[in-house]
């Protein structure tokens, strides 16, 4: 026994059978264009994670970062004891073959209150990612005022250089 299928039913078939492999093609694309570029940053991220030494260049103290495939960076500084400001944390970007931008936060105890300091750093890898050079300018803002709002006026504004390299486990 044969059904005859005619009216709305057989309309949306013909539909259906025209915009699914559109809709199966649109995704695999997608897909795939996601993918390659997920790729090629995750391997980026692969390359530079780890644990490195900074050396600021005019006597600023060196720091201790952490950098994560995954876009994180953990900091510390030698002088924050001192100078009463926290570890600093934030989020990198790939600009470049061999370069990230940085933007970072911290707390620092200000005569006030407690204020807050932006940072951005300019990182470029050597080679073999072992090495970098860079420079880095900050901003310290006073207490009650939003870092993260581009026209918020610090109270102190500061800028160098560094080298650094990353820590490697040894034999020793």
């Amino acid at each position: 026994m044969k059904l005859k299928v005619s009216g709305p039913v057989r309309k949306n078939r013909r539909i259906s059978l025209v915009y699914a492999p559109v809709i199966v093609i649109a995704v695999l694309l997608l897909s795939t264009l996601c993918s390659s570029t997920v790729g090629a940053d995750s391997a980026f991220g692969d390359k530079i994670s780890g644990t490195y030494l900074l050396t600021e260049d005019d006597d600023g103290g060196s720091r201790i970062v952490t950098i994560t495939a995954d876009g994180n960076w953990f900091g510390i500084h030698s002088y924050q004891l001192d100078n009463k400001f926290s570890n600093q944390q934030g989020v990198w970007k790939k600009r470049g073959d061999r370069k990230i931008v940085v933007s970072t936060l911290n707390f620092s105890l200000l005569k006030d209150g407690v204020g807050s300091s932006r940072f951005a750093f300019t990182i470029e890898f050597d080679n073999t990612f072992q090495h970098v050079t860079g420079e880095h300018s900050g901003k310290v803002f006073p207490h009650g005022v939003d870092p993260l709002d581009p026209l918020a006026i610090p109270i102190k504004t500061f800028s160098n250089t560094f080298t650094g390299k990353r820590l490697i486990v040894t034999d020793k």
